[in-house]
């Protein structure tokens, strides 16, 4: 995919449920539309305080990722993110019309042509990840601006070639028994990213070491812009 295709993306409003989702899906698209002095504006619903492999809480951890986030979205080039303040592992039990209200405003605020968010599924199956994307349907439906709605997805082929290793050490799609893993042949936007935008991306992931920092001591700097050097979107029904 071409800069020039990204454009047709148009002004870009990504709704997320932790600081790293943004970039681990899309961040070579997000950075692309930058460069191409298209507007993006990032979302991020929780600060990912409970983000750790026991589940436990922590307010320090929460402040670290998100100094974090606001490092990879400077390398990416995204100057504009806003909180919408709830707590990590907590967004499916979050009265769903106060979510979206929050959202309609984001919307009617920025006028997006375009909303990348999770699909349903979530990806990974994280209940934040489903409940964000809901969340952004249904602001997206309910809005006087009506932006498309993408999903951001990991494709079969992606899968197959580089992220089967990453799972099987990390156990990436930990909350989902049965991933679901798309064609490339059947996504609406598909981007192979050239070095470039791998290398930018790569370097915000590590600069997240709270989440990435054992994937660049597994893989390494190059394993991992090869692991996540494809970026897929599905346009909502």
């Amino acid at each position: 995919m071409t800069t020039q295709d990204v454009s047709q993306l148009g002004t870009i409003l990504g709704i997320w449920a932790h600081p790293d989702d943004e970039t681990f899906m899309v961040g070579g698209i997000l950075s692309m539309a930058a460069d191409n002095n298209q507007k993006v504006v990032c979302v991020t619903a929780t600060k990912g305080e409970s983000g750790t492999k026991d589940g436990s809480v922590s307010a320090e951890l929460g402040e670290t990722r998100a100094n974090e986030l606001a490092a990879a979205l400077d390398i990416l080039g995204i100057t504009e993110h806003s909180w919408l303040g709830y707590q990590d592992g907590t967004c499916s039990d979050v009265p769903q019309n106060e979510a979206v209200s929050q959202l309609v405003n984001l919307i009617e605020q920025h006028k997006p042509d375009t909303i990348i968010t999770f699909a349903p599924d979530g990806l990974t199956g994280h209940p934040d990840h489903q409940a964000v994307s809901r969340w952004a349907k249904t602001a997206a439906d309910k809005s006087n601006i009506h932006p498309n709605v993408y999903f951001a997805v990991h494709t079969q082929e992606l899968y197959d070639s580089f992220m089967k290793v990453v799972d099987d050490e990390f156990n990436v799609y930990f909350a989902t028994e049965n991933p679901v893993f798309p064609p490339e042949a059947s996504c609406d936007m598909v981007v192979h990213l050239e070095p470039a935008t791998a290398e930018r991306k790569m370097q915000a992931l590590k600069i997240m070491p709270s989440q990435y920092g054992a994937w660049f001591e597994f893989l390494g700097d190059k394993g991992v812009e090869f692991a996540v050097g494809s970026e897929a979107l599905v346009r909502s029904k």
